[in-house]
């Protein structure tokens, strides 16, 4: 099966698909691809982070069909709008329902293959749906924190609320780790903003603890820096040096790294949504 590699024009091998991109003074894209008679199947590779990526994909969609491909898959690990998954307010929109997923759905894909998915809409509105979990990415993130025999011992996996539980237990599961805390966030009614944090069941034993915080999505990351201060804070962090290590599919990092650096001591995510340049990030290239 060939590629057509949406996230690099520069990528070469075998597999890779030779295509320019015009971008116009009006803001619009094209795509040309640089082959004219092709009957492998073929999947896109792309980010889908914006209508910008949208469009590029649905170009080369029209393209790859002009040119007579008639099974064509779509590989993107983290889908555009992902947490809109219904209609927040009287009046609006279920973003993924009502919008992107019809879209995607337009073009008949043979597959759609998304990454630890945040939302369950998503495989009930994606024609073609496959489901990737997070697995590999954690197996990277554990062997690098602690690979020791004696690891599990020390290792507490965090949810960082109940609706990450389902992924968290599976996760636990996998790797055969018995300890698990659930954090419980408190919010303004009114503002959403979060006013507390609560971790239950940090026992007070000797002995230094890795805290691994996992969910999907790191947008600014709040929810992330008060269940770690509250952590350092239950747990007595000067006597213990626990440390906390947050491990997300998809970094979007839109707050940056400078309060996160204060009470985290590494992050583990994909270059789903980008490449990062930061001495806090490790990265597991699925591009």
């Amino acid at each position: 099966m060939k590629i057509l590699d949406l996230t690099d024009q520069e990528k070469v091998g075998d597999l890779n698909l030779k295509y320019k991109i015009s971008r116009f003074p009006d803001g619009q894209q094209s795509i040309n691809l640089e082959f004219t008679h092709f009957n492998d199947e073929v999947t896109i590779n792309s980010r889908l982070n914006d209508f910008k990526d949208l469009e590029v994909i649905l170009c080369a969609t029209a393209a790859l069909r002009n040119l007579g491909v008639k099974t064509i898959h779509l590989y993107v690990p983290y889908f555009l709008g992902a947490r809109s998954d219904r209609q927040f307010t009287e009046g609006g929109i279920n973003y993924l329902k009502d919008v992107i997923c019809p879209i995607i759905n337009s073009q008949d894909f043979e597959s759609v293959t998304i990454l630890d998915a945040h939302s369950d809409v998503l495989e009930a509105c994606i024609k073609n749906y496959k489901k990737v979990d997070n697995i590999k990415l954690v197996k990277f993130a554990l062997t690098d924190i602690d690979n020791t025999n004696s690891a599990k011992e020390k290792l507490y996996l965090v949810s960082p609320d109940a609706g990450a539980l389902k992924k968290v237990y599976h996760v636990a599961e996998h790797f055969g780790i018995d300890q698990i805390v659930i954090a419980n966030k408190h919010r303004d009614i009114k503002t959403g903003k979060i006013t507390h944090t609560e971790v239950p069941g940090l026992n007070q034993e000797p002995g230094r603890r890795n805290f691994v915080i996992v969910d999907d999505i790191c947008d600014g990351g709040r929810t992330f820096l008060e269940i770690a201060k509250t952590i350092r804070k239950e747990r007595e962090d000067s006597v213990f040096n626990d440390k906390i290590y947050l491990v997300v599919t998809h970094g979007i990092f839109s707050a940056g790294f400078n309060e996160l650096k204060n009470w985290i001591d590494g992050i583990y995510c994909t270059n789903s949504v980008k490449d990062v340049d930061n001495e806090l990030v490790k990265q597991l290239n699925i591009f």
